[in-house]
C-alpha cells in the first residue's frame, strides 16, 4: 500500500514507505514520481548540495554562522545562489502534503526528496570515498528517495508495526 505525496493539491508521486529501524516516526522509501512530480522535482531536491555550497561560501569568506548577526544570515541566504536554492526548496516543500495508504493526511516535522544522481555528484565534489559506492549502482537502480518524519500522534505505525524493517543497504562491492 502506497503513501501518496501531493503539491498544491496535485499528486506528485507515491512510495512504499518503511519505518527506520531506530525511529518508527521516520519513514523512508523509493519515490515514484508522476509526470507533474518530475516537473516539480528540481524545486524539491538539492538541499544537500545547496547546504554544501553555502558552507563552502561561508568558509571561503571567513564567516561563522554561529557568530553572524541575523541580518547577515538573511542577506547571505537572499543573495547567494546556494541560499536562494535553500529558500526555494523550503517554499516548495511547504506545499507538500503526505497521505497514508488509507488516504488520511499525515503531518510531518520534516520531509526530503533526493535524487541518487545528485547525491553521487555531491559526494564526488566533496571528494568522499563513499561516492564510488554510487558509481557501481545498476542501471535499473531506483533514482528517487523520499524521507519523512511524521509528527507525534500522526504516525500510522504502531509499535507492533506490520511493515518490514528496511534491509541494510548492500553495495556491489559487498557481494
Amino acid at each position: 500500500m502506497a503513501y501518496t505525496f501531493w503539491h498544491g493539491g496535485i499528486l506528485i508521486g507515491e512510495s512504499e514507505l518503511a519505518p527506520d529501524p531506530n525511529e518508527a516516526r521516520h519513514l523512508v522509501g523509493i519515490f515514484s514520481p508522476t509526470a507533474y512530480g518530475l516537473e516539480l522535482f528540481p524545486r524539491l531536491i538539492g538541499m544537500f548540495s545547496a547546504a554544501y555550497q553555502l558552507k563552502t561560501y561561508l568558509e571561503d569568506n571567513g564567516l561563522d554562522p554561529e557568530e553572524m548577526e541575523k541580518e547577515t544570515v538573511e542577506r547571505v541566504l537572499d543573495t547567494t545562489p546556494a541560499g536562494q536554492k535553500i529558500i526555494d526548496i523550503g517554499r516548495a516543500l511547504s506545499d507538500v502534503e503526505m497521505r497514508a495508504p488509507d488516504g488520511k493526511r499525515l503531518e510531518f516535522t520534516s520531509i526530503g526528496f533526493s535524487d541518487v544522481m545528485e547525491l553521487r555528484s555531491l559526494l564526488h565534489d566533496m571528494k568522499l570515498e563513499s561516492a564510488h559506492n554510487l558509481d557501481d549502482l545498476p542501471a535499473d537502480a531506483p533514482r528517487y528517495i523520499v524521507s519523512a518524519t511524521v509528527r507525534d500522534g500522526s504516525s500510522p505505525l504502531a509499535d507492533d508495526c506490520p511493515f518490514p524493517r528496511l534491509p541494510e543497504p548492500r553495495w556491489p562491492a559487498d557481494n
